[in-house]
């Protein structure tokens, strides 16, 4: 069942980076200080490790250009499909789904694709499977997010990866939500649907193409 709203708390954080990655930086940075004193030579070897995991914390701030009748990505990562189908959640109608694939190195962070108001969510419990199973999309845990946009709805789904264990969404049903507004992170990696009213859109990515969340143009919306 869909659920009636969704909402985490928006904490202070550093720039670039998620609020989840003020202790893990403090931790690194202390064991860092520890090694010092105890053991100079492993110092490079904890920030280096501590270097890494906020790789896993990015967050940066990204001006999404003031263009209506463009569709920006919703997730960094990778295009690994384009076709059409029949989406009947949400759109209830011929779509297109664009698939990206996001890699634990990826931003986890998820932004709208376009202006509108969110007037769809749903959590669905499940299997952590991963890319390559054909079972994943329909089994994996995942969210759907649903607005409503002035030229008609589209819907996002993330879908967990094998390592992803928490999609953690910000945003409440009837939010109004700017394009490239964040609205979901799924760190360590996971799978991102858009779809799109099959008749609304053209100008489609090509497979293989590389995106970058409320930033990279993804098609545009056909005129009426």
């Amino acid at each position: 069942m869909p659920e009636q709203s969704i909402s985490t708390l928006r904490k202070a954080r550093l720039p670039g980076l998620d609020a989840d990655a003020t202790p893990v930086i403090g931790v690194g940075l202390g064991l860092t200080g520890i090694m010092l004193g105890v053991r100079p030579r492993l110092a490079p070897v904890s920030l280096a490790l501590t270097a890494a995991a906020v790789l896993l914390y990015r967050d940066p701030d990204r001006a999404t250009p003031d263009e209506a009748e463009m569709i920006f990505a919703p997730a960094d990562g990778v295009v690994i499909g384009v076709e059409e189908l029949y989406e009947h959640r949400f759109l209830h109608t011929d779509a297109v789904r664009v698939a990206i694939a996001v890699s634990p190195f990826d931003v986890p962070v998820h932004r709208s694709p376009a202006a509108g108001v969110v007037a769809y969510l749903e959590h669905i419990p499940g299997a952590y499977r991963p890319a390559w199973d054909v079972r994943a999309s329909e089994h994996n845990e995942r969210r759907y997010i649903g607005i409503k946009t002035e030229w008609g709805h589209l819907l996002i789904a993330i879908i967990a990866g094998p390592l992803a264990r928490r999609l953690d969404c910000r945003i409440n049903l009837g939010e109004h939500v700017p394009a490239g507004a964040r609205l979901c992170k799924s760190r360590f990696g996971s799978y991102v649907d858009l779809l799109l009213p099959r008749d609304a859109v053209e100008q489609l990515p090509d497979i293989g193409a590389r995106l970058r969340a409320g930033a990279t143009r993804i098609g545009r919306v056909v005129p009426l």
